[in-house]
């Protein structure tokens, strides 16, 4: 009995008829040229921006959060300092724990977005 009523219900809603998909609007943005939004992207510490940070001193901690305008970014990211010597990289969040003086790069990519942020580290008092 259940196998003649699937047999009926698969008859039922099967068509020979080929679905013509020629004019289907499938609401695709035509100009996305597969490149992000121009924005100004920048880098903030406690919602101060990098550049207006004094230098981090041995044992300070910054935890970076890159920006798009006024838009936190978010997803994979790679956070590293060169030379990788001058500080920890904490392995949950996105902070940076300096532990020897000197000049280094960091580097911060979220996405597509780059920033490299040139930093002097100084010894502490």
């Amino acid at each position: 009995m259940m196998i003649a009523l699937m047999s009926a219900l698969l008859l039922a809603c099967s068509t020979d008829a080929a679905t013509d998909t020629a004019d289907a609007d499938l609401n695709l943005d035509q100009t996305d040229s597969g490149q992000p939004e121009a924005c100004e992207v920048s880098v903030r510490v406690d919602a101060v921006p990098v550049s207006e940070m004094p230098n981090p001193t041995v044992g300070d901690s910054w935890t970076l959060i890159m920006y798009c305008d006024e838009t936190i970014l978010m997803g994979p990211a790679v956070l590293r300092i060169e030379p990788a010597d001058l500080a920890t990289l904490d392995e949950t969040t996105p902070t940076l724990t300096f532990i020897k003086a000197g000049m280094g790069e960091i580097q911060y990519q979220i996405g597509s977005r780059k920033v490299n942020i040139p930093v002097r580290i100084e010894s502490a008092q």
